[in-house]
């Protein structure tokens, strides 16, 4: 009874401290969005004229600008919401918003329709995803023809739908440049029918709209590198460059742990097939594949694939002291990736990759050995499960590639994949992955197809050309 009462506590108490963070994180969300209507109503009280004077709008008009900006913002706060935008992601969103607002209210007396507009919405898609960078299109279009000249709210709407379309695609220098002259392209498009309909044309209006489309070309370009901070999110210039074979890290890992650095080569290949089979990120998935074992550099010699000689420390070594060992080359990965600058989004891999699965080499030694008070807990890591598709496919990569090296040739592939998908299933290992049974499937054929073609069978015996 004491027991039950003890645990009912416990569970009590836990769940109280999950909704204290729970509703903490909403109070600081909710502040973030307040920030931001009083900064865009504060902002919209006051318009500067081509002399430099400051007017002041009548306090019906502030208002009445409150209101509205009041309602579409309360809109976009349900979106992201529902999107589950977390809380320093939802900072730089309301940041570029106010940033662009103040950039219009700055610009529209001398240079109409110059103001970046559509690179709110460019940056979020990027850095928050493309529904979080539709809805702040949305809000950046409404608050700049609250603020603007005639047809402001227009040109940045079709600018920035634009500019969402072009991030997605956006892989290299050359693709930012292309994308702002389809920016420009649909700002003069959006200006001349909008004049054609209702007037007001004006020659050097259209080559300001023009412009904006570079300029946020420009702008993006350099603001990328503050943004990766902000956010710990890797642009996708970002993750080629972590590609580079010659990147500092994968050197020291080719220097140092030989064996981990082929192994990691194939478990990338392996998860840029899987990624593309169910649309998750194939970029992301293979960077992940890249760095996800650095931390066996720090000891690489108890590490199977870096062993040479048939020599294993492990050999002289009790299990439980192999295991600790084994375990810490997540803590030493984590540690040297921030050294180099690596982000959260690849980071997230080296804790994932192994979530809290059994060492089960050394757990089996220390049954061999008489420890049979010893639990199979004592044997697992203790890390994150994986949370994002790109993690759980890593993982699943991980051990199926470790796995294959006994496979001499195309044989029993497909009963190797099917048998290690199933065991992390079992294990509780993908309970947080947000993987479907359908997903599952096209991730295993996409495994099964890739290791067909790494294992492919060569004849044996080439017969000789008789003359």
């Amino acid at each position: 009874m004491r027991r039950a009462k003890a645990r009912h506590s416990a569970e009590f108490s836990v769940r109280a401290v999950e909704f204290e963070a729970i509703d903490l994180k909403t109070v600081q969300l909710i502040a973030v969005h307040a920030l931001l209507w009083a900064a865009l109503t504060a902002l919209g009280a006051f318009r500067l004229a081509p002399t430099l004077e400051i007017h002041v709008l009548p306090w019906t008009q502030i208002l009445a600008q409150g209101v509205l900006l009041g309602l579409a913002q309360g809109a976009f706060g349900v979106v992201a919401q529902r999107l589950g935008v977390s809380l320093r992601l939802m900072a730089f969103t309301a940041g570029l918003i106010f940033s662009v607002a103040l950039m219009a209210q700055l610009v529209h007396p001398w240079v109409p329709y110059l103001a970046p507009a559509p690179l709110a919405a460019a940056l979020v898609a990027l850095f928050v995803g493309r529904a979080m960078g539709v809805a702040t299109n949305l809000l950046v279009a409404f608050v700049v023809e609250l603020l603007g000249p005639p047809l402001a709210g227009l040109i940045a709407f079709a600018g920035g739908l634009v500019a969402i379309f072009c991030v997605a695609r956006f892989s290299k220098l050359s693709d930012l440049a292309i994308g702002g002259l389809e920016i420009a392209l649909a700002n003069v498009l959006v200006y001349g029918s909008g004049t054609l309909m209702w007037g007001g044309f004006r020659p050097d209006a259209l080559v300001w709209a023009a412009a904006s489309g570079p300029l946020t070309a420009l702008l993006m370009m350099g603001l990328l590198p503050l943004a990766e901070q902000i956010t710990q999110k890797t642009s996708p210039l970002g993750l080629m460059e972590l590609l580079n074979p010659s990147h500092p890290l994968l050197d020291l890992l080719r220097e140092k742990a030989p064996g981990t650095y082929h192994h990691s080569f194939t478990v990338a290949d392996l998860s840029e097939a899987a990624a593309e089979a169910i649309g998750a990120d194939p970029l992301l998935a293979k960077v992940g594949g890249y760095y996800h074992d650095i931390g066996k550099i720090v000891r690489p010699e108890f590490f199977l694939e870096n062993q040479q000689n048939g020599l294993n420390p492990h050999d002289k070594l009790a299990p439980s002291l192999s295991k600790t060992i084994i375990t810490a080359h997540i803590r030493d990965g984590i540690e040297l990736g921030r050294r180099y600058g690596l982000k959260e989004d690849v980071l997230q891999f080296i804790p994932q990759h192994h979530g809290t699965s059994v060492i089960r080499y050394f757990y089996l030694k220390a049954l061999r050995e008489g420890q049979s008070e010893c639990s199979i807990d004592d044997f697992r890591y203790d890390a994150e499960l994986p949370k994002t598709k790109e993690t759980a496919i890593v993982m699943l990569a991980d051990g199926i590639e470790a796995a294959s090296r006994s496979i001499e040739n195309g044989s029993r592939i497909e009963t190797l994949v099917e048998e290690a998908i199933r065991e992390r299933i079992e294990d509780g290992q993908l309970r947080e992955a947000p993987l479907t049974l359908a997903e599952l499937e096209k991730i295993k054929k996409a495994f099964v197809a890739t290791l067909y073609a790494m294992k492919h069978g060569r004849p044996v015996h080439i017969p000789k050309i008789v003359k």
